[in-house]
């Protein structure tokens, strides 16, 4: 019976745990935050559709209202700008937050918007920056600002430098621009801000704004694919960064993989905003301006074939760290400093090669074929061991004989009884003076050959 007891609570207790371990799996819901950003100048009582633009916009944004006020993760708020002060004042600070963002706030949003009266001037850039203030920063959620209106800036603002500014700070995503009664000329001031729509009439209007909803709340995901030389998605195993195509601000990183069915792994994203896209192979490649359909599985295409390139040591000899620049031909920046030791993969290509060894070895035009291998081998080296027994200062260098020159290529110490000093297979010269000494036929040479696996010990 005690045996079944222990064996029992052992259960509950190992239950108990991979409840836990799958709940802490599980990443938190996002919230979305939306505020509605409300025109309330003096244009807005113009005459449109049998009523003026104010009471067709506040019809419309009740019946939004309505149709968002029990979904889940939304916060809703309203701002209003226009509404204090007359025209003829040109308040360029007219704005208030006339409901905070909140969850379930339909009723108190629509209770607001009674009280709107359109009376001001549009003072849309300093009303946009007091957004900063509505919105709180937290990990799992999305700023979205709806602005809604039939006027452009009426003071000095910059509203595009505004919402770019706060973009960059992650305070909110892209905005929505809504223009009632507005026309074509006057797109482009608004498309700075962010994605613009303009309505003709009250139908359009209330059609935008649904459309606008959709996709702030839609599921929206995507799938890249990393292509071969051949156009199959054969490549992974590589991060991916998605920028805001519009602040440059990171949004997301992945590190690209198959899923279960042999696939690249499907991610979801947020539809609002367009997007950079760069994979960060060796060297890196960019797609620029990405626009996802919301509500929709988006492939997104990059060709990026890859090939290994590895470095061997021909012999017994070895050094304690040797890096290679690795250069695109015909480019001058490298594109990696790869450790000997290590395989790395680059975008099939050819490359020139500048190994670190002393001297240095080039090696020109090498090939990085798609899922091949390419393997250079270096000849491995010998050391010098420099004693100075003495231990009398000395200037000194060590000289490579390439034919009838000589190349410098490295100072000795001159402070140390003894130095050792790696070098590749070659013939060389040691050239050292003391230092207390004034007169250069003083001056001393030692010739001495290197080969691969050797030692050789110079007395000074």
């Amino acid at each position: 019976m005690k045996k079944l007891i222990l064996f029992l609570s052992l259960t509950l207790v190992v239950h108990f745990i991979g409840l836990q371990s799958a709940c802490a799996q599980q990443p938190k819901p996002i919230t979305t935050r939306i505020l509605f950003m409300l025109d309330g100048s003096r244009s807005m009582i113009s005459p449109w559709e049998g009523s003026n633009r104010m009471e067709v916009a506040k019809r419309v944004l009740v019946n939004i209202i309505d149709s968002l006020n029990q979904e889940p993760n939304l916060q809703m708020g309203l701002r209003a700008f226009g509404t204090i002060s007359s025209n003829s004042e040109k308040n360029c600070r007219d704005t208030r937050l006339l409901n905070p963002i909140r969850p379930n706030n339909g009723s108190a949003i629509k209770d607001k918007l009674l009280e709107v009266r359109p009376k001001g001037i549009t003072p849309i850039a300093y009303a946009l920056e007091q957004c900063e203030r509505d919105f709180y920063v937290t990990e799992n959620s999305r700023n979205i600002v709806i602005l809604i209106t039939d006027g452009i800036e009426s003071c000095e603002g910059d509203p595009c430098a505004i919402s770019l500014a706060l973009q960059k700070k992650n305070i909110i995503l892209k905005p929505f621009i809504v223009g009632i009664g507005l026309t074509d000329d006057v797109k482009e001031a608004f498309e700075c801000i962010g994605t613009f729509f303009g309505a003709g009439n009250d139908k359009s209007f209330e059609n935008i704004m649904k459309g606008v909803i959709t996709q702030i709340l839609s599921n929206t995901s995507v799938q890249v694919n990393l292509l071969d030389t051949y156009g199959k998605p054969s490549e992974t195993d590589v991060n991916m960064t998605l920028y805001d195509a519009f602040s440059d601000v990171v949004r997301y990183n992945y590190v690209h993989t198959f899923n279960s069915l042999g696939k690249s792994d499907t991610i979801d994203v947020d539809p609002v905003n367009d997007y950079n896209l760069t994979v960060h192979t060796i060297p890196p490649v960019q797609k620029r301006n990405i626009k996802i359909v919301n509500n929709a599985h988006n492939v997104i295409n990059v060709e990026v074939p890859q090939g290994d390139l590895e470095m061997k040591m021909q012999g017994v000899g070895k050094y304690k760290s040797l890096k290679t620049i690795v250069k695109r031909r015909g480019v001058n920046t490298p594109v990696n400093f790869q450790e000997f030791t290590e395989k790395t993969r680059y975008l099939v290509g050819i490359y020139d090669l500048e190994i670190l060894t002393l001297p240095r070895i080039t090696v020109e035009d090498v090939k990085i074929s798609q899922s091949k291998t390419t393997t250079i081998q270096v000849p491995s080296p010998g050391i010098v061991t420099i004693l100075n027994s003495d231990a009398v200062p000395v200037y000194g260098s060590i000289y490579h004989e390439k034919g009838k020159d000589l190349e410098w290529l490295v100072d000795i110490n001159g402070n140390t009884t003894t130095e050792t000093i790696t070098l590749q297979p070659g013939d060389y010269r040691l050239v050292y003076r003391n230092r207390g000494s004034k007169r250069a036929v003083t001056t001393r040479e030692v010739k001495f050959k290197i080969s691969s696996g050797s030692s050789e010990t110079i007395k000074m």
